[in-house]
């Protein structure tokens, strides 16, 4: 039986495909300040990326009008729910890229995702302690994308308001990741391999350190042991996921994929920014890998979306 295809079923994961596309561009750009070079990739990347921004948020206010029930469904999901928390995280590295263009956009954008996510760490914490049963077994890295957004507030955040909202974010995302981290080991430990669908998510594992590392710079201005630590700590994880690199090419596409993405994006971002910390002629090697690795992977995604949706496979009931 032929299962239902339409723009009902349109997959709210892929608003990581909009967050991972901006941190490409946020690499990109300071690529090219590095070496002086002209914004064209940038600017091509940056289009790329509104253009999806605008694509997947007029699709999901449509289906937020139109069937309503459907996304209600999926909040109680105890997986899709926590791809909800890619729409904030979109608002606030759009907010991000949108600072050096305009302030005023980069506020608005900024604000709605911090907003977003607030409500969100509330909504689905609250969800977690007093309405959900659940299973280890059902914990996946999908779970830390709305804790990791509360970490990605202070990037823009550092420009548009004061220390003490960049920091409450800071340490709502810092700790919880910790107690997700902890769950997570465990699951992996004592309850076998995730599901082939979701094996890509374990790159969003890099996110938390790698992003965690440049919000803690930017609110207080200097690199401690804490910081070193945290950007260690992305860096070995980086390490053991391409070791374990042949799991994840055995493993079908799925829209799941574009989870790898961002958090590859934030260890790029988080080598800039140790680069320009202290000046390591090897970061500079490193960097030149990451941002030809990280745009081929961008592609790579890109047309295996397409793909999907020229094969009419994007839009499944399922």
């Amino acid at each position: 039986m032929e299962k239902e295809r339409g723009l009902r079923y349109f997959p709210i994961a892929l608003f990581a495909s909009v967050m991972g596309l901006a941190g490409t561009t946020f690499a990109i750009k300071q690529y090219e300040s590095m070496y002086s070079l002209n914004s064209v990739v940038s600017t091509i990347v940056f289009s790329i990326t509104i253009a999806m921004f605008i694509i997947v948020t007029g699709i999901f206010l449509y289906r937020l009008i139109r069937y309503p029930n459907d996304i209600k469904e999926e909040l109680n999901h105890p997986v899709k729910t926590n791809f909800f928390g890619a729409i904030a995280i979109s608002f606030l590295m759009l907010g991000l890229v949108f600072y050096d263009m305009n302030e005023t956009i980069s506020f608005v954008l900024w604000l709605i995702g911090a907003l977003i996510q607030l409500f969100l760490t509330l909504f689905l914490l609250t969800d977690l302690m007093w309405k959900q049963t659940l299973k280890i077994e059902q914990f996946n890295p999908v779970w830390f994308i709305p804790i990791v957004g509360n970490i990605v507030v202070p990037l823009a955040g550092v420009y548009h308001v004061g220390v003490e909202i960049n920091i409450f974010y800071f340490s709502l995302g810092i700790i919880f990741s910790i107690i997700y981290f902890t769950l997570f080991m465990n699951r992996m430990f004592f309850k076998g391999p995730l599901p082939n669908m979701l094996r890509p998510t374990v790159f969003i594992l890099l996110a938390p350190p790698a992003i965690g590392f440049m919000s803690y710079v930017k609110i207080f201005g200097e690199a401690n042991a804490f910081a070193f630590i945290l950007y260690g700590f992305a860096f070995y994880l980086g390490l053991l996921l391409l070791f374990q690199i042949k799991y994840y090419l055995k493993v079908s596409f799925f829209v799941s994929w574009w989870a790898m993405l961002f958090p590859t994006a934030a260890v790029t971002n988080a080598t800039f920014l140790m680069y320009e910390i202290t000046n390591l002629i090897y970061l500079k090697w490193l960097i030149h890998v990451q941002v030809f690795g990280l745009i081929l992977l961008a592609l790579y995604l890109l047309a295996r979306t397409i793909g999907l949706y020229m094969n009419k496979q994007l839009c499944v009931k399922g």
